[in-house]
Order: C-alpha cells, then sequence, then structure tokens
C-alpha cells in the first residue's frame, strides 16, 4: 500500500509525504510513538493490523482502504496534560513513554495546538507561583492534578480546564490576565473542577466558570456544536466530514424512515442522520449530555431528532415494541468498552434495515461484529484514520439484514 491518494469519494489526501519536523519531545513522551515514520507507512500498518484482526476472527467482508486524516499535525482539539514534581518544581505534561510514573514537563505538542506551548507556560508559572503542591497520584495527596484542554479548529476558541484536589484555593486573577495576553480576552473560558476522587479520570465533584461562557461552539460539516468541558466530541474535525458523509450515504435514508442513534453523545451523528429521516431517535446514559445534545438541535433547528436518556440496554428493551421493525437504519458509536452483548442483541431484535457499527477500538470491533452475523451480511468495514502517528484506529462497519428465507 504505497499510493493513498485515489480515495474515491474523499477529500484531504494530498502531501502525505510532506517532512515535517518531529516533536522535540519524541522518543520520551508517551503520548504518541509513529511520528518517525512516514504517513503512508503508518496507514499501511494500521490496515495490516486490521487484516490480521479479521482473520483471526474468520471473517471474510471487503475491508476499504483507510481514509486518510486531512490533517497530520496539531489535528487533536483536546488535550489532557498531568501535574508533577521534578527537582522539587511543578511540571506540567504527558507521562514519560518509558518512565510510567514520571510527568515529561512539554513545552510544545504537535498533535494538539500551536497555543499549547503559551498556555502550558502560562498555567505551569501560575502553579509554580501559588505554592500549592502537584497531587501525588500515590500518596493521594496535593493540590494540582490535571490540565484538560479543549480548542475550537474550526471557529476558533480555547477552553482551560484546570483540575484540583479541594486542599486549597488559588487567587486566579494572574493567570485570567497571562491567559487574556495569550489567547485574547473574548477567546477563551477558564473552568475550575475539583476532583478528590482517587481515580486518575477527571471525576468532576465541583466545577466554577471562572472566565467565558464555560464551552466552546464549533462548526463542522454544516451544523453548529455547542461542546461543554466533559461532552465527548471527535477529538479530529478535518475527518468529521469525510465521516459523517460516509455514515449518511451507508444509511441511504430518503425523508419517509426512521433511524436510531446509540450512544449518540451530544447529538451529533443523530444531526447528520436527522437530514434524510423522518424521525431520528437518539439515546445517551447521562441527562446532562442529552440536554446538551438538544440545545445543539435546537442551535441547528433540528425538529425532527428525539433524545432519550438511560443505559442503552435499557432503553433499547422499553421501547422494543414500537422500535421493532419500524427501522430503516441504526447507528452505535459506543464508547472504548465497546457496545456488549446485551446491546448488540436488542440492536439485532429491532432488525432496522442497515446496522453501521463504529468502533474506535479494532481489537473488540470483529469479535462484537460476529454477535450480528445470524440476522445481517457484514457488508463492508471501513477504517477512518483520526488518529494519527498513534496506533489507533476508528473502524466503521455497515451491515444489511439479510433476507427472510421463503
Amino acid at each position: 500500500m504505497n499510493d493513498f491518494n485515489g480515495f474515491n469519494g474523499f477529500t484531504g489526501f494530498n502531501g502525505l509525504n510532506d517532512p515535517t519536523p518531529i516533536c522535540r519531545h519524541f522518543g520520551e513522551c508517551g503520548g504518541c510513538r509513529s511520528q518517525d515514520v512516514p504517513y503512508p507507512e503508518q496507514l499501511a500498518a494500521k490496515a495490516a493490523r486490521l487484516e490480521e484482526l479479521r482473520s483471526a476472527q474468520g471473517m471474510a467482508p471487503v475491508i476499504l482502504p483507510p481514509v486518510p486524516s486531512p490533517s497530520r499535525w496539531h489535528y487533536r482539539n483536546k488535550m489532557e496534560f498531568s501535574f508533577g514534581e521534578r527537582n522539587g518544581g511543578i511540571v506540567c505534561g504527558l507521562h514519560h513513554a518509558e518512565k510510567k510514573k514520571d510527568v515529561l514537563d512539554i513545552t510544545e505538542c504537535r498533535i494538539f495546538s500551536p497555543a499549547a506551548a503559551a498556555v502550558l507556560s502560562a498555567v505551569r508559572e501560575f502553579a509554580r507561583a501559588g505554592g500549592l503542591p502537584a497531587y501525588n497520584p500515590y500518596r493521594k495527596c496535593g493540590f494540582w492534578r490535571n490540565l484538560v484542554l479543549r480548542e475550537a479548529k474550526n471557529r476558533g476558541g480555547f477552553l482551560v480546564n484546570l483540575v484540583t484536589t479541594s486542599r486549597g484555593e488559588p487567587d486566579w486573577e494572574a493567570l485570567l490576565a497571562s491567559l487574556a495576553r495569550e489567547l485574547g480576552t473574548t477567546n477563551f473560558s477558564l473552568i475550575w473542577t475539583v476532583n478528590d476522587s482517587v481515580s486518575d479520570a477527571v471525576i468532576p465533584a465541583k466545577t466554577a466558570i471562572l472566565a467565558g461562557p464555560g464551552y466552546l461552539t464549533e462548526d463542522v460539516a454544516g451544523l453548529t456544536f455547542r461542546i461543554h468541558p466533559f461532552s465527548f466530541f471527535q477529538v479530529n474535525v478535518s475527518l468529521l466530514p469525510d465521516f459523517y458523509r460516509h455514515l449518511s450515504s451507508s444509511a441511504a435514508l430518503s425523508g419517509s424512515e426512521n433511524a436510531l442513534d446509540v450512544f449518540c453523545g451530544m447529538g451529533p451523528i443523530s444531526l447528520i442522520l436527522a437530514r434524510d429521516a423522518k424521525t431520528v431517535y437518539g439515546i445517551e446514559r447521562e441527562e446532562a449530555t442529552v440536554e446538551n445534545a438538544r440545545l445543539n438541535a435546537s442551535l441547528n433547528r433540528v425538529e425532527n431528532a428525539v433524545f432519550i436518556a438511560g443505559p442503552a440496554r435499557r432503553v433499547l428493551k422499553e421501547n422494543s415494541p414500537r422500535w421493532r421493525g419500524a427501522l430503516a437504519a441504526a447507528v452505535a458509536n459506543p464508547p472504548r468498552s465497546g457496545l456488549g452483548a446485551k446491546a448488540a442483541r436488542r440492536i439485532a431484535e429491532l432488525a432496522p434495515g442497515t446496522f453501521i457499527y463504529s468502533s474506535c477500538r479494532p481489537e473488540s470491533f470483529f469479535p462484537e461484529a460476529a454477535l450480528f452475523l445470524d440476522r445481517y451480511e457484514l457488508e463492508s468495514v471501513r477504517p477512518f484514520d483520526f488518529f494519527p502517528h498513534t496506533p489507533h484506529l476508528e473502524v466503521v462497519g455497515v451491515f444489511r439484514k439479510k433476507p427472510i428465507a421463503s
């Protein structure tokens, strides 16, 4: 696989071999491991790995060539950095590639944003000046935990979310002034999140908006989205138009059919499908996320998307009587943990004409795809490379319902 410039119907394939300097932290930083590999070779390696997984499962769908990312550098719209201490001083960055307990002080991030250096510097100096210690996850003590940055790539704007324990309260004015100089007085939000959980995950016990609206607004594929601090949104918006186009064309709705979006998040796939559907039903566990989805539907004047809060398995079971046989298409885009056998069975029992499964974990995609093969043919598998310079890959499988035997 040496030629990646001929994926018909998709955009953004020129210049795959353009030489680009490697990040100064490459080799030490555990954030991305393939910056020194030419991009076509990265894609070829991912395609080969996908083929191995397919073969191991004994399946024979058509695996289409990977769709490359139009942006290979500064493509991520979100990064989560950690605080640590070195030589008695606070550092802020990513964990070391080999010394997992060590936090590497980051001064640039080539897969995130050119503005990362200035924001990291401002936050690091503010934390050092305040005298409060970094949180030690092994001793379960300290104050500074994480710095979560989000950037609206198309609309512009930054969301700076500082995560701490409750063991202190800084005077935020100096940081606000510093960020305003770096990002512009109207171009950022500053959030303070308190997390006293022993988990490494960012679990917000309390949040406060210290500056700005407290959310980002982003434009993608002709839609506008309001992104809140803890909402999931695909990290690489440059590839989203092609991704959404593939989902829409695979669903093949004509305006009079109903569709289902399982694990809908803040609603982007539902709003895409709503353009060609009679009604789209979106399912998401958290009520706050469902409210975000409803707000995004309102922002885009979409009136034929209905969002339901609750665990997917429960909502699918409760609505089975009215949805069974009444759905032309269903899409599932679950978190990394996967779809799960019960949710898969309940989707299959609804018998949508087309089922589209988008997975960010190829290792679980084929075993879970096998759960549908009694009722469906796996027509094609299309990988999307949302994550250049990493081993990660998004995989979209399109299933068509088998005809009923006479």
